[in-house]
């Protein structure tokens, strides 16, 4: 549609591989049969929140930073994804949160930016084009 309506217009792809971590080359497998060659980019998001609001009793206490084995194995599936479908990825929903946070509403800790910017000759050898930052989910 894009290509008929919008000729000038570029469009990504949505990665959405829930099981990612065990089945990489499957995810490869399903998005080359979906035709995302034909798309201009894949774009893949970081997480809706702060790490720090995961990592709250009432959202679950869920441990949502990122370790440098865990950054290693995300740039890794946004490497072979873009290496597979040949196309660049762009990052969106990285957390603007960051460690001086108190963790309070709105001061959530995060250390996404950091480590993302600490690891940039991995970020570019995962053939990332673009990080789009942002708040993520609100609360009232």
């Amino acid at each position: 549609m894009t290509r008929k309506y919008a000729p000038h217009a570029t469009v990504g792809m949505h990665l959405t591989c829930w099981d990612w971590q065990g089945n990489t080359q499957a995810c490869a497998k399903d998005y080359a049969i979906l035709g995302a060659q034909n798309a201009d980019f894949l774009v893949a998001d970081v997480s809706d929140r702060d790490a720090g609001w995961y990592a709250e009793p009432a959202h679950g206490s869920r441990d949502m930073f990122w370790t440098d084995q865990k950054a290693a194995a995300e740039l890794g599936v946004w490497k072979t994804m873009a290496e597979s479908v040949g196309k660049p990825v762009v990052l969106w929903q990285i957390p603007v949160g960051n460690m001086a946070q108190n963790n309070t509403l709105n001061h959530y800790q995060d250390d996404k930016v950091d480590c993302l910017f600490a690891h940039m000759d991995q970020v570019a050898n995962a053939h990332i084009a673009d990080l789009l930052f942002g708040a993520g989910q609100q609360e009232l």
